[in-house]
């Protein structure tokens, strides 16, 4: 038996923009899952600040291996993806 769907008071062209829409939104959400976004990169100072510690304490967290830090030239960077993460381990376990 075939399903039949009628539609009463909606245009064509309202069904139709209706049906991009949820399409635009799908895509949009496999489009995140296949391309995740590129993390940020974060200083020393902007670390510190998010976690509300000095600098030293962030330093020692790198040392212990709690963040992971990138050299770029003679700077010092934290990808901002990771640093949430270690914000939930933080919470669980430091």
């Amino acid at each position: 038996m075939e399903k039949v769907i009628i539609l009463q008071g909606v245009s064509i062209d309202e069904f139709m923009s209706q049906i991009e829409k949820i399409i635009e939104k799908k895509l949009s959400e496999k489009s995140e899952e296949l391309y995740p976004k590129k993390s940020k990169y974060l200083t020393r100072k902007e670390v510190s600040e998010f976690f509300g510690v000095s600098l030293v304490t962030v330093h020692d967290w790198t040392l212990k291996g709690n963040l992971i830090s990138y050299r770029i030239g003679k700077r010092i960077f934290f990808k901002s993806d990771e640093v949430e993460k270690a914000l939930i381990k933080r919470k669980l376990k430091w």
